[in-house]
Parts: C-alpha cells; structure tokens; sequence
C-alpha cells in the first residue's frame, strides 16, 4: 500500500497556479465563507470546498481562513486554491472486507488498522478502502463523489473499527446530513496512558490546525479554533503491569480530525503508539509484565466500536459495534474491565 498522508485534506501544490482570485461585494457581504465559495465556485461540492478551507487552501486579505463559518465583510479579497484533480480515478480492488450488516441503501464494515479511506490528490489511488468497495459492489461507483464513492465519514488511517458507506446517492444525502447535524452517535475505545483520578469526564476544548506541523492539530482557543466535545468513561485498568494503562470509553460529540487523540493527550492520557501525539511507536504487552502474552502493537490503539444511526429510508434506530482486532484484543483481555 502506498503511504499517503491522509491527516492533510488539502495538500501542498506549489506546481499550481490556477488560483481564483475575488471580491466579496457589497450584496453578499455577512455571508457564510463555505456557503459564498459554493456559490461562486459551482464545479466543486461544498464538503471539498470545506475540506480545502480547513486545509489553508483559502485566503481572506492575505490570511489562510480555516473556519467555514467565517462571516464575509464587503470589498474583502478571496482567493481559493483549488485541490487538484485525482491522478486516476479509483479501480476495483479484491480486498476483502469486514461486512457488519449489508442492505440495499447501506453497508457497515470493519475497518482494519492501516487501511486509507479513500484516495488522496495526486497519490497512486490503490489499496484503499474505496479500491475495496468498488470491488465489493460496483453500484457504488456512482454514488456520492467520484475519488470516494459511498463514503460518509472517515476513520484515521491506523484507526480501526465500524464505518457505514452509502449505497444510493439517497442514502449518501440522508447519511451525510445526520452527520453534520451531529445525529449519528459513536463510541470508540482507547488505550492510553495512566489512570485518571475520576471514572468519568469530559473535555471541551476547541481545536485547529497546529502552525508548526500541518499534519497535527492541536488546543487553540483562538477565533479560527473549532469546537470540540469529548465525554469518557473509564472502562477498564491493568493490576498487574510495571506502568499504568487504562481503557478509555470515549463520546466524541463532535468529529474534528485527530479529536479523541488530541483531546487525551490534552488531559495527560496519550493513546498508545500514537505517532504523531503519543510517546512511543511501538510497544509490547509482555514487556510490561512477566505474566503477559506477546502482544505487539505497532499503530495508535484507537478503535471505532459502535455506531448508532437512523437507517437512511426507514428511518429505523441501527447500532452497530466491531469486535476488537487481534492486535487489540490481548490487551483487553489482560485488562481488569469494568464493563457497563
């Protein structure tokens, strides 16, 4: 699989210079930033044109705006980089899938650690989970946009765990709006490091991309900061271990990029094997206690667990929850659960 870096939506471009350059009139000033661009840039749909402000691909006077929402002000400058085309479109790929629950308007899968959602501008577009799809069903091709045909949301590319993927382009409408209007519930399970002092929490703390490394976010509580909720539960501890781990059952309210893994960090609970946030890039079970299996783990331990949603044409209440992978799974069961 070719490594893409799926946590920037909007890659550097430096070849480009197809910029669209324009001045916010007097009629559409107070508008919406996203709701503007989509008016005045009608070749593309506004979830690409969101994905390219929260990756600096639009200006206002000169400063990248990272916030849709941002209100315009008469005579203001615009300028919009657009992303570039997909080198290829995606191809059907024998990969072999997960399936959770299959019908005629939706399918849920497992995700495996390691696999990318779907292509990234101007990378090879293979062996990802959209290469799977089309050659799971090949109805799915036209469904939603063309590069991620049926997806809805996305999971990082080492986290693993429940996704559901749109098989008409009724179901995508129905699906994506639940997403946005923040109706569909997800619970994750994250093993970190530490054991908090209160089996419960939550963390509000609003995020934006880091100024350092466009590949991280990180705790601003500036204007272009977004707003970001996490409620946790402690699930479960390890008595016997020479450090302390927890299992965290964490309610992600929101769906900022890297939120879960941000957020832990933020109140001093690193996940494991975190790259880009955590400590350590890989880590054993059996060399945190003579009594403990092998147990290797080479990728951030987050998983997507459940998932509930209203079923996008009956209307019908659906969880949905993905058994721990092997790679997780002796952890859990080494732990001590304090299961609800």
């Amino acid at each position: 699989m070719a490594p893409v870096a799926e946590e920037n939506p909007v890659p550097e471009n430096p070849d480009s210079l197809n910029l669209r350059e324009s001045r916010v009139s007097h009629e559409d000033a107070g508008e919406r930033l996203d709701s503007w661009l989509a008016k005045n840039h009608t070749d593309f749909s506004r979830s690409v044109l969101r994905r390219c402000i929260e990756g600096g691909a639009v200006t206002i006077d000169g400063k990248p705006i990272l916030k849709a929402s941002r209100k315009l002000n008469c005579d203001e400058v615009v300028v919009f980089t657009p992303p570039p085309p997909p080198s290829v479109t995606p191809l059907p790929e024998d990969v072999p899938l997960q399936v959770l629950h299959q019908d005629d308007d939706i399918l849920v899968i497992s995700k495996e650690a390691g696999m990318i959602v779907h292509p990234a501008p101007g990378a090879p577009p293979e062996g990802t989970l959209v290469n799977a799809l089309l050659g799971h069903t090949n109805e799915i091709a036209e469904v939603g946009e063309s590069d991620r045909p049926g997806i809805v949301h996305r999971l990082d590319r080492e986290t693993s765990g429940v996704m559901v993927i749109a098989r008409t382009n009724a179901a995508h409408r129905e699906l994506s709006r639940q997403f946005h209007d923040r109706e569909v519930s997800k619970e994750y399970l994250a093993l970190s490091h530490g054991v908090p002092k209160e089996p419960s929490g939550q963390i509000d703390l609003p995020l934006a991309r880091s100024f350092t490394d466009t590949k991280k976010w990180t705790v601003r509580h500036d204007k272009d900061a977004r707003q970001a909720f996490t409620a946790w539960e402690l699930k479960a501890t390890f008595p016997s271990l020479r450090q302390p781990i927890s299992w965290f059952h964490c309610f992600p309210r929101t769906g900022r990029t890297h939120q879960i893994r941000v957020h832990l960090r933020a109140i001093g609970h690193p996940i494991l094997c975190d790259f880009l946030y955590g400590r350590e890039k890989q880590l054993d079970l059996a060399t945190l206690g003579s009594q403990q299996p092998t147990a290797p783990l080479s990728r951030h331990a987050l998983h997507a667990w459940k998932l509930h949603l209203r079923h996008p044409v009956s209307g019908t209440q659906m969880r949905f929850e993905a058994p721990l992978p092997a790679d997780l799974l002796p952890w859990w069961e080494a732990s001590e659960q304090n299961r609800s």
